[in-house]
């Protein structure tokens, strides 16, 4: 596929909890996060006068392309929640869940479509949909930091 730098997708799924931490996390899910915050750490490391987080935040990159469509990240995660539906369903009591979504267009005007089909099946789990529009000067680099909100 040829790569646009100017035109990029990226997605994450995210489970926040105040009471799970994220080895019980982990052992329902039977998957390890690609990156995790602990509820008590700073929300910028090293920085004492920073906010406390008030939760754990488990998140799970997409690793498709950031050159697939939003539609295609939200059925991989959508794949992972099917594998996942027994865990997912447990932890719900106690947990939050979102898939975060990054789209930026190449000249800033652009969109994108979600299929009746996978909003039917998004909408069986108790999975929020976020979605952040970047201008096409964007690199992604402001992803990560909105990637993990420093409310909470």
């Amino acid at each position: 596929m040829q790569t646009n730098k100017e035109h990029w997708t990226k997605a994450a799924f995210r489970i926040y909890s105040e009471t799970k931490n994220i080895e019980d996390i982990c052992a329902k899910i039977n998957t390890l996060p690609t990156v995790h915050h602990e509820k008590g750490e700073f929300l910028v490391k090293g920085n004492p006068k920073s906010k406390v987080r008030k939760e754990n935040l488990w998140i799970l990159d997409s690793v498709l392309s950031d050159q697939e469509t939003l539609e295609s990240h939200i059925g991989y995660f959508l794949s992972f929640l099917r594998e996942n539906a027994k865990g997912i369903q447990e932890l719900h009591a106690e947990c939050e869940f979102d898939i975060f979504c990054s789209y930026s267009s190449e000249n800033g005007q652009g969109g994108f479509t979600l299929k009746h089909e996978t909003l039917k099946e998004l909408a069986v789990y108790p999975v929020d949909l976020s979605i952040d529009l970047y201008p096409p000067e964007g690199n992604g680099e402001s992803y990560a930091a909105n990637l993990m909100p420093t409310s909470g």
